[in-house]
């Protein structure tokens, strides 16, 4: 069997035990801030299966605080991979018809899928899949502009479109002469500039969101959504070092985000406010706790520079980013 890639907290567990040495504990504890805020590189495991602001992995399966080998994203320097494409006018442009282009499309700009009307939720409801351990779920519901509900997406009248996701799930790994071969993860369990190995873990995780896109319509010329996603990653393994604990929040909240879609052109939000935190700790054995928690507010004005401001561990930044594709630079 094709062994699991590793969450991100794995990771930042490893890093934080404590050594017996005073200048040693010292060090470790340095190390210890540095990969628990590593942690705020990537999404939690299965997260991308939920629709959200957040770029991560493009494949779903973190590895070790880096993305997958498919992943990418615009916006870098924010939490999660960087923003994503929709919310960075990275998105390809419309063609004068609302089921194109940034949150275009009969899923709202998230993941396809197959399935049927049910006629009791007035829902549209996604066939279940499953893969490396997470189960993910989806239905939506499309709307004309007067409220009517629809059975399926037309792309001439549907102008609302409302997307419930969820994944959940729980995924082992355990190092062993396999996990060293071709189609392992790279590191085989070794953590980049430290002597830890890791040797087992399990990792449980509980997301959801609910998005809704508007003015998907013809003849409208704008797009708006709102939505909330929220997320849950706990694990627990052992280690070279011993056992540990690592878990993992992530909340993302999308209110009144404005998009122009024009034929031809790529456009990026011109209104609206996206809030993104995420919360790490980790706890090895012997040793209290240690926690970080950081928050992203970014705010378009309908300029070409969208406002960011950054908190991590109680201290603010203020940030701007150019629009579209721009990266934070901050004071």
């Amino acid at each position: 069997m094709k062994p699991t890639r590793l969450s991100p907290l794995v990771a930042a567990a490893l890093l934080s035990a404590a050594c017996t040495d005073p200048f040693q504990v010292d060090q470790q504890r340095f190390l210890s801030g540095a990969a628990l805020s590593s942690a705020f590189a990537t999404v939690p495991l299965g997260f991308t299966e939920v629709s959200s602001s957040f770029s991560g992995d493009s494949d779903g399966v973190p590895s070790m605080f880096l993305p997958g080998m498919r992943a990418s994203a615009f916006g870098g320097g924010l939490m999660g991979g960087g923003l994503g494409d929709a919310y960075a006018g990275a998105m390809g442009p419309g063609r004068g018809r609302g089921h194109e282009g940034p949150f275009g499309g009969r899923f709202g700009g998230h993941l396809t899928c197959t399935g049927s009307f049910n006629t009791a939720t007035q829902r549209f409801v996604c066939d279940p899949t499953t893969r490396g351990g997470v189960t993910r779920t989806q239905s939506m519901q499309y709307t004309t502009a007067a409220g009517a509900v629809q059975q399926a997406f037309d792309t001439l009248t549907t102008n609302s479109v409302n997307v419930q996701s969820a994944s959940t799930g729980t995924v082992t790994w355990a190092r062993d002469e396999n996990s060293r071969g071709r189609g392992g993860p790279h590191h085989a369990g070794r953590i980049a500039g430290d002597t830890t190995t890791i040797l087992s873990t399990t990792t449980t995780v509980n997301h959801s969101s609910n998005r809704t896109v508007t003015g998907l319509a013809s003849p409208s010329t704008q797009r708006t959504i709102n939505g909330t996603a929220q997320g849950n990653e706990s694990a627990t393994g052992t280690s070279s070092r011993g056992n540990f604990t690592a878990t993992r929040s992530a909340a993302d909240t999308t209110r009144g985000l404005v998009v122009p879609v024009q034929s031809g052109r790529d456009t990026y939000p011109t209104a609206g406010t996206v809030i993104r935190t995420m919360k790490a700790t980790v706890t090895f054995a012997g040793a209290a706790a240690t926690s970080t928690t950081r928050r992203e507010v970014i705010t378009y004005d309908g300029s070409a520079t969208a406002k960011v401001t950054i908190t991590k561990d109680g201290v603010t930044q203020n940030c701007t980013m150019a629009l579209p594709r721009g990266r934070p630079s901050c004071t």
